[in-house]
């Protein structure tokens, strides 16, 4: 399955509720979350899990580019049309950009530490942006617990400075994601087979486990990195500090049940309806003008 795998917080369960079926049925699933399985990121994370740099206390991740692309409404589109072939620049289809594309560096930082946030907090905003319903830059502040944060920052705004990557800093030295590692401690770190880049290997990881009756699953861990975005997603568009229990057992929490509309379904029965281009949240509370003056 390709990243992400949901948009809202339901979808992200549903995947973790089918990688457990799959379990149980012997069936191998692996995720487009290519660095998993990238010889240099393999290598930091052996070594991180090993104490090279000791333990993880914070870090950074980003993803800073361009807009990949902008698919404007042609003469004839029906909502589902417009919105299928705009899908990058709408929340509903692609989770907005923190999601379709950051999740990368995000899973990064839940396979390094070894488990997902507790809560997160941020903000974002929308500035050039000509279509769709998105953002155009997010900052989130990511809470692992035990007085480790990690700071989320992405951005899709041509012109600017540009930087796809991870950096952890540990109590005995500093790593980058599939990078430099500065660290004073020896480990011996095995190779890891890479056959045609990432992406390829992947599919040849996916094949050796079938072959060898031993099906990897990555539902669980893709799920968790989706709903780790969804989360600081939520947070930015609403101003508010979002927890990860909200999404995941907090039945009673207003994101609990959250779910974005057109769903998969709603394009299986014919009953589309687009959201307006360029409305977009705008998290906290309109100025009180009287208070001014």
């Amino acid at each position: 399955m390709e990243k992400p795998v949901a948009v809202d917080p339901p979808g992200a369960r549903r995947v973790i509720e089918a990688g457990e079926l799959a379990k149980k049925k012997g069936l191998a699933v692996v995720a487009g979350t290519q660095r998993r399985h990238q010889r240099d990121y393999l290598r930091n994370a052996y070594a991180i899990k090993h104490g090279a740099i000791g333990d993880i206390r914070g870090g950074c991740v980003w993803w800073c580019g361009n807009i990949p692309w902008v698919k404007k409404r042609q003469s004839g589109d029906t909502d589902a049309d417009y919105m299928a072939r705009n899908w990058l620049n709408f929340v509903e289809m692609s989770g907005d950009h923190i999601v379709e594309q950051h999740l990368h560096n995000l899973d990064v930082a839940n396979w390094f530490i070894g488990h997902p946030p507790i809560k997160a907090v941020g903000f974002g905003g929308r500035a050039h942006r000509v279509s769709g319903n998105q953002f155009d830059f997010f900052s989130i502040q990511l809470d692992y617990a035990d007085d480790l944060h990690i700071h989320s920052m992405c951005r899709q705004i041509a012109g600017c400075y540009n930087l796809v990557s991870e950096h952890f800093v540990g109590s005995e030295g500093s790593a980058w994601g599939g990078g430099k590692m500065q660290t004073k401690k020896k480990i011996d770190i095995p190779d890891f087979p890479e056959h045609g880049g990432p992406q390829v290997q992947e599919h040849v990881d996916l094949l050796n486990s079938i072959l060898e009756d031993k099906p990897l699953n990555e539902a669980r861990n893709v799920a968790e990195s989706t709903l780790t975005a969804i989360m600081g997603r939520i947070s930015a568009y609403t101003g508010q500090i979002v927890r990860w229990s909200d999404l995941t057992e907090n039945k009673d929490s207003q994101w609990y049940n959250l779910t974005l509309k057109p769903t998969a379904e709603d394009f299986e029965k014919g009953e589309v309806v687009a959201p307006p281009d360029n409305v977009v949240p705008v998290p906290g509370d309109p100025i009180d003008e009287k208070k001014f003056r």
